[in-house]
């Protein structure tokens, strides 16, 4: 049995479902919205140590825990009362309780994940990301996280007047209960000297602005690595962050440089993980530039885009731990 922790609407695990099941694989589909409607899940441990595990699901399927190998950390959602945050107080509780119920699973010494969720949760902070990679030669932007006004003129100042804001984790805010994205922002002169005293308000990420050829998302899956070239700069909309326009450019397979290829390989086993989602600027002068890498990343519209297997390569590492 494979297990996949994900959502009710993600199609990534749709794909790999049918996959696997093309390859006679038996698969246990975890919907964390309907932990508390839908599945049943038992733990059980005695004096002497034995334990036992099981979920159980609508339908009377029953996953036993003790003799999983592999799960497939997907994409869940925290939201257990009707598809909506906990509101009241003992909302509140029980949400926390069902957090620490999906914790002890995620604990299970048995369970080899992708990616494991405690690993992948400090290999998602991005400001060691630009560290491993600057110490592995790969260049990366100069950044500040700042809440200084007056480090962040400097800062303005050493990149020519011109930078990106970005978030410095998530890349999504709720407004009057929508998920709105939020892209990078290029700012010049004009913006930074009206608004940046509001830098004293929050954390904030600026980086120096990278000019762009064109950019790569690399997709890495076990030991198999595939880039996607993404012409970005062809549509006024995309040039400065692609991520909420991904059907407006072209995009095409791409043959990364041996030394590019080996780093991210080298990242994702230095990180102790199995699966990596990494974003890259190729320069004007053909230089590489690492941003960032996601370890619960997209990625099923490059291989519509492309047709480059990674559905294929996703189901055949789940079946490799199983």
């Amino acid at each position: 049995m494979i297990l996949i922790f994900t959502n009710k609407q993600d199609v990534h695990a749709d794909e790999v479902i049918r996959k696997l099941q093309e390859k006679n694989q038996s698969v246990f589909r975890l919907n964390s919205e309907d932990l508390l409607l839908k599945y049943q899940t038992n733990f059980y441990i005695n004096e002497k140590g034995f334990w036992d595990g099981e979920i159980t699901d609508e339908l009377g399927r029953i996953l036993n825990l003790k003799t999983l190998k592999v799960a497939w950390l997907r994409k869940p959602e925290f939201t257990f009362f009707s598809d909506r945050k906990a509101e009241s107080e003992s909302e509140q509780f029980i949400a926390s309780e069902i957090n620490a119920l999906i914790n002890i699973l995620y604990s299970l010494p048995n369970i080899k994940w992708i990616n494991d969720p405690f690993i992948g949760n400090r290999a998602k902070v991005k400001f060691q990301q630009l560290l491993f990679a600057n110490q592995r030669g790969i260049k990366t932007p100069k950044t500040l996280i700042t809440r200084d006004p007056e480090k962040a003129k400097a800062f303005f100042l050493e990149c020519g007047e011109e930078v990106l804001i970005k978030t410095i984790y998530t890349g999504n805010v709720m407004i009057n209960g929508l998920s709105h994205g939020i892209p990078s922002r290029k700012i010049g002169k004009n913006d930074f000297y009206k608004y940046y005293k509001n830098i004293a308000l929050a954390p904030t990420q600026l980086q120096e602005y990278v000019e762009k050829a064109f950019e790569l998302r690399v997709t890495i899956i076990g030991e198999k690595v595939f880039a996607v070239k993404i012409d970005s700069q062809l549509n006024e909309e995309t040039k400065i962050d692609w991520r909420l326009h991904t059907k407006m450019n072209p995009h095409s397979v791409f043959q990364l440089s041996l030394n590019i290829e080996k780093f991210c390989l080298d990242f994702i086993k230095e990180q102790n993980l199995l699966y990596g989602a990494m974003d890259f600027i190729v320069t004007p002068e053909n230089e590489y530039v690492f941003l960032e890498n996601n370890p619960f990343g997209q990625y099923l519209w490059l291989e519509i885009e492309t047709g480059i297997p990674l559905t294929e390569e996703m189901s055949n590492l789940l079946i490799s731990y199983s």
